[in-house]
């Protein structure tokens, strides 16, 4: 876009570009901004950026709590983006922030020295941002927070988070010329309840007063108008105009701030708020890679429906979940806030026992999906998926795994596998066979690992059988089976493909009714969504947990069928 030479930016004035949403929360700017915006809004590298930019120069010494459902999630995407966008906007590292440091002292300095300054993010006016999880409390506890930022909300559990808002607080005298002082910007796209996401944020729509807001975005839009007024006088010298408007700057201004104090906007908008920029053909692919439920809440912000009776895994519950995977220390120790974390490291798992063998189930196609977990007394661990698109394969495969798993003691897997890794044999490749062999002796250097195939000559898992058995499983109905432990984040395609599968019903060659995996919305899957939007992952887990001893036990309980696979 060309930019008119009367709107060129002086060294007292601002551009911004963005969407007609994120310009209406500019020219509002209240107290708490609660913005459910659909995928591709730029939630994080703009709305979130930006408001963190003002906060942070009208609040001088002040301090932010940054806060997501997870360490992980946090020091891996939410604060790398909100930085992303800080550098767009023209923000240099250095000069502006710093991050995992003591800041220069030249800057202004918090009005309380930080304790530690690993994974924090220093400002030029002193303003201190302070990132944490509501999975360990601990690294936010101890502080007093003048603005909190909540990045996807929906994954967010509202008992967790209300419990830092009494650390909301400060000194009145030092920020309370700001509007911004003890407010919120928390951001989501619609919270899906039936696949277990939290929609407390909707609540916050009766707490704002829309003729308050249509004030403030009646101030903001006048006093932007008096700004590109200011930019011509000044271009003209004119000094008399220079005088005027400025006059009437103030006023508008001090009516702009008066307005927003202790004021809540609640916003919802969808992805096509920003479709001059990502364009039809984004719009296009997104229905087909998550179909039409998916597509309203996610895109369209409008509130999903739930699928009763439609899913697979009927028992599977959030109780089957665990949100405290990661140790927060590991990655303190081990990484600045703006390293890039890749895959990460088994050693930063809470529940992995390094000393005991590792297990895994592996499906193979085009996407191939590895689920890795471990016993431990009457739970079973699922710990780390993982998986490679077509052309990586086999070998990319076997090298996560051994990056991932780098410093494991007890180097034994045990492989459970769909049965067409036996199959490949019969044209001279045999997959499973390939990942064994890259794993225990990597480009030919032996690793130490020892791979088990514990699915040679299995016969075939039906659907119905694994219908049968894992509504068993996850229903918990015998104190033979383990009890299914699954890490919400490490595990997040997992986690998806299990709550996503759904069922249909067929005709067998009899023409009898049969129960099956609804795998028809996957046919138009494009490659780099198979991962989070396929049944794939699914797949892996049945052959991990359909292993003989437990489908022994499940079948002599009765309540259906099951056919035992012949391992040998």
């Amino acid at each position: 876009m060309r930019i008119p030479e009367s709107l060129k930016q002086s060294k007292d004035t601002e551009l911004r570009f963005g969407s007609w949403a994120k310009q209406t929360i500019d020219l509002v700017s209240p107290k708490v901004l609660i913005a459910l915006a659909g995928r591709g809004t730029a939630k994080t590298t703009d709305i979130v950026a930006e408001r963190a930019m003002d906060v942070v120069r009208e609040m001088p010494r002040a301090y932010s709590a940054f806060v997501a459902n997870t360490y992980d999630d946090a020091v891996r995407n939410i604060a790398p983006s909100m930085i992303e966008g800080w550098i767009r906007k023209g923000w240099k590292e250095g000069l502006h922030y710093v991050t995992d440091e003591r800041p220069p002292k030249k800057w202004d300095q918090p009005f309380k020295p930080p304790m530690t300054y690993k994974h924090t993010i220093s400002t030029y006016t002193g303003h201190f941002f302070n990132i944490g999880s509501l999975m360990q409390p601990s690294s936010l506890a101890g502080n007093s927070y003048q603005h909190i930022f909540v990045d996807e909300a929906k994954n967010c559990n509202f008992d967790k988070l209300k419990k830092l808002f009494p650390a909301l607080r400060g000194d009145f005298t030092a920020f309370g010329h700001s509007p911004y002082f003890l407010g919120m910007t928390i951001t989501s796209d619609m919270p899906r309840v039936g696949d277990g996401e939290h929609d407390w944020i909707l609540n916050y729509e009766k707490e704002m007063d829309k003729e308050r807001v249509l004030a403030a975005l009646q101030a903001g839009m006048e006093l932007n108008q008096i700004k590109i007024k200011l930019i011509k006088a000044r271009k003209q010298r004119n000094k008399a105009r220079i005088k005027s408007l400025t006059n009437q700057y103030v006023m508008w201004y001090e009516l702009w701030v008066r307005s927003r104090m202790d004021l809540t906007m609640f916003l919802t908008v969808s992805t096509f708020a920003n479709a001059e920029i990502l364009r039809k053909v984004y719009f296009e692919n997104a229905l087909v890679s998550l179909g039409i439920e998916e597509f309203k809440s996610a895109i369209l912000s409008l509130k999903a429906e739930l699928r009763a009776g439609e899913k697979f895994y009927i028992n599977l519950g959030e109780h089957h979940y665990y949100d405290d995977g990661l140790l927060i220390e590991y990655y303190q120790d081990n990484y600045k806030l703006t390293d890039k974390i890749g895959i990460g490291s088994s050693q930063g798992l809470r529940y992995i026992q390094h000393n005991k063998p590792l297990e895994c189930g592996v499906d193979f196609g085009n996407q191939c999906s590895m689920v890795l977990g471990q016993p431990n007394g009457r739970y079973y661990y699922l710990l780390k998926d993982l998986h490679t698109l077509a052309p990586e394969s086999s070998k990319e495969l076997a090298k996560q795994f051994l990056d991932f798993f780098k410093g494991h003691k007890k180097k034994v897997l045990d492989m459970y596998y769909d049965r067409s890794g036996n199959q490949y044999q019969q044209v001279k490749r045999d997959w499973a066979t390939e990942i064994k062999d890259h794993i225990e002796k990597y480009d030919g250097f032996s690793t130490g690992w020892t791979v088990n195939l514990k699915s040679r000559n299995q016969k075939t898992l039906s659907q119905e059988a694994e219908y049968t058995f894992v509504k068993k499983l996850f229903g918990e109905y015998y104190p033979g089976l383990p009890m299914m432990k699954i890490d919400k984040y490490q595990c997040k395609h997992l986690k998806s493909s299990l709550e996503l599968t759904k069922t249909k019903m067929s005709k067998d060659r009899n023409g009898s009714s049969k129960l099956e995996k609804d795998k028809s919305s996957e046919k138009n899957l494009q490659l780099k969504n198979l991962p989070m939007f396929s049944t794939n992952f699914s797949d892996a887990f049945k052959y991990l947990v359909m292993r003989p001893d437990w489908l022994r036990i499940a079948d002599k309980r009765g309540g259906g069928a099951l056919v035992l696979p012949e391992v040998v």
